[in-house]
């Protein structure tokens, strides 16, 4: 069983929602942590990944509609 993770119950556990750019396109994940050299994020599938923080800078942070 799969629990869909909804913008607004991303953002009350903490989680940042951003757009990540990669080679093979954009695709929608949520910075689930952030350490000194690694953060780790989630994809929308729900599975998650860790990967440098440089990596920010090809990740731009979105807003849902409703704020």
């Amino acid at each position: 069983m799969k629990i869909s993770l909804s913008y607004r119950k991303g953002l009350n556990r903490g989680y940042t929602p951003v757009h990540y750019h990669t080679n093979h396109g954009v695709h929608a994940c949520w910075i689930i942590k952030e350490g000194r050299k690694w953060m780790t994020i989630q994809w929308v599938t729900g599975a998650k990944k860790r990967v440098p923080l440089a990596e920010k800078k090809y990740m731009r942070e979105f807003r849902g509609r409703a704020g």
